[in-house]
């Protein structure tokens, strides 16, 4: 199933959200408008209630009469939708609004003196009505036989009518309001997406053979993901141009020994003991060469994305396993990490770094080997000085002198050409290229004991 874009994503939980905002909105708005239409209602009521309560009086007869008529027209205009009563806690309705004829209103349940009650009632034509009641009693007489209920109703349809055309206006105006931010919020997603595409399209250019990496500025909370990619494809060519460099030096290499092969074995009359010595020095040559570019194709080099490992937990394996190898020579060696620190490298480069550079030392050295991990800061142009890893291995045995420091990272150099060592003389020739691949330095001076001291700076 294809999954939907990062802009649409967005764009539906935007609408979702605003959606939800605004429902709410409207909701809460239409409710408070109706409250407050109503309230506003009410203290017209009592208003109203008030007057005509100050326009009755009670006789010596104790019977109610009008002194003065009401200001308010449309209690004396037929269907008005106001009206009035006055109820005697008998039962008995002593008087009613002109507005009220023809009009059927349920009889009002009688309230108790000082006593006051709203209450939604319908009348017989269905039409909804509030009305307000209030009991009352003349002078000190609060009997309640004696106790009138002055009733003002007034007719809801004029209020449902405002409410239902505030919530017309209302609605049109928050799906404008909607229609307008969710246009905005389109506009600001492709503007604010632009990035994404860009990043997008270039890769394309590149996987079309346009471009060699991502090309163009980035926002910061993209910078780090196409810097990533651009190290990617710079460490996948940099592998292929190295697995096609050791391919075409491998081959290059092979021609000479594969020449005197050849020539040894067309020369005429030559003995089978030359044959064999030829031939087994060639054979062990090639065997060089192989191993050789073998293990420099196969040095991973700088990769983005490389977890960082613990140096000392790779020293320590090394160690661990010459101490096995060289178990009858009484090595005595020391290891010493002065701070606690993670480099970014491949596991296996180190490891090859380290595993050539200790094997020499333990090779090398009559009693004594010292491995050294530190952090040195090297002051460089600009505010930030860049901390650097040092590998340092020392021993005490015969050294290289300064005039041999360059040629022994030469493949395939050895002290003597009839060495009582074993080895190929392809070690410092492999730390060399893993050093150069990490944009490292390497030096060669004398120990404190009288040997060989070299000392490997990784940038961290």
């Amino acid at each position: 199933m294809k999954q939907p874009s990062i802009n649409m994503r967005m764009l539906i939980a935007a609408s979702c959200i605003l959606a939800s905002f605004l429902s709410i909105t409207g909701i809460t708005l239409d409710r408070t408008y109706r409250i407050s239409a109503e309230d506003a209602l009410k203290e017209r009521m009592m208003i109203q209630i008030t007057v005509l309560i100050s326009a009755i009086e009670q006789d010596e007869q104790k019977n109610i009469r009008m002194i003065y008529a009401l200001p308010e027209p449309r209690f004396f205009t037929p269907d008005s939708g106001l009206y009035a009563r006055i109820i005697k806690n008998s039962g008995e309705v002593v008087w009613s609004s002109p507005s009220i004829v023809g009009i059927l209103i349920p009889p009002h349940a009688t309230v108790s003196r000082g006593e006051q009650k709203f209450e939604h009632i319908v009348s017989a034509t269905g039409n909804p009505l509030l009305s307000l009641s209030i009991g009352l009693t003349w002078g000190e007489d609060d009997a309640e036989s004696e106790g009138y209920t002055f009733v003002v109703s007034e007719d809801l349809a004029r209020i449902n009518q405002q409410v239902s055309d505030f919530r017309h206006n209302l609605w049109g105006s928050l799906g404008g309001v909607a229609m307008v931010l969710l246009l905005m919020l389109t506009l600001i997603l492709h503007w604010g997406l632009a990035p994404l595409r860009r990043a997008a399209q270039e890769i394309g250019e590149i996987e079309a053979g346009m471009h060699n990496e991502i090309q163009g500025e980035y926002p910061k909370e993209l910078s780090g993901l196409t810097n990533n990619i651009n190290a990617l494809i710079r460490t996948n060519s940099e592998h292929e141009a190295r697995y096609t460099a050791s391919l075409g030096d491998l081959a290059h290499s092979l021609k000479t020994p594969l020449a005197v092969l050849r020539g040894a074995v067309e020369i005429p009359h030559s003995s089978v003991e030359t044959l064999r010595i030829t031939t087994e020095e060639q054979v062990q040559r090639m065997d060089q060469i192989v191993q050789y570019q073998l293990q420099r194709a196969a040095t991973s080099g700088r990769t983005a994305l490389t977890a960082p490992i613990s140096p000392e937990q790779i020293a320590n394996k090394v160690i661990a396993a010459l101490d096995k190898v060289y178990a009858d020579k009484g090595v005595q060696r020391n290891l010493a990490v002065t701070a606690e620190f993670e480099l970014h490298i491949e596991e296996g480069d180190l490891m090859e770094l380290l595993g050539n550079l200790v094997d020499n030392a333990y090779k090398w050295c009559q009693k004594r080997v010292d491995v050294t991990l530190s952090l040195e800061c090297q002051d460089e142009l600009g505010d930030n000085p860049a901390t650097r890893l040092l590998i340092e291995v020392a021993d005490d045995g015969p050294g290289i002198s300064p005039e041999l420091a360059e040629k022994v990272v030469e493949r395939g150099w050895r002290r003597r050409e009839k060495d009582e060592i074993d080895g190929h003389g392809l070690g410092l020739s492999l730390v060399s290229d893993i050093v150069n691949l990490y944009d490292g330095e390497l030096q060669i001076k004398q120990s404190p004991f009288g040997g060989a001291l070299i000392q490997i700076y990784l940038p961290i």
